[in-house]
């Protein structure tokens, strides 16, 4: 997946302990929290689903580092593709704070 340059600064400052909001404002880029979308399944909707943050469009995903990589990715797989937007994934343990 290719990102933006900023997008793609911000994600390394998460995933280096920043706060999403805090990485978000240093590099200018637009985040929204708890953002509701359609999840879709043979292109109609399914259910509602709400994601903890979309930076810049990109819907921000965390893949818990307790569960197995496969387990998690194979997960995540699953979700990004029900979704109509692009999908950023990042290990951490826990989703930083706000």
């Amino acid at each position: 997946m290719s990102v933006s340059a900023p997008v793609a600064r911000v994600l390394e400052r998460i995933a280096s302990g920043e706060s999403v909001t805090v990485a978000c404002v240093a590099e200018g880029v637009r985040v929204q929290s708890d953002v509701m979308v359609d999840a879709h399944y043979d292109g109609k909707p399914v259910c509602a689903v709400t994601l903890p943050w979309v930076i810049d469009g990109y819907a921000l995903l965390f893949a818990d580092e307790t569960v197995a990589a496969a387990i998690a990715e194979d997960r995540l797989a699953a979700m990004a593709s029900a979704l109509a937007m692009p999908v950023c994934i990042l290990r951490h343990v826990s989703a930083p704070a706000a």
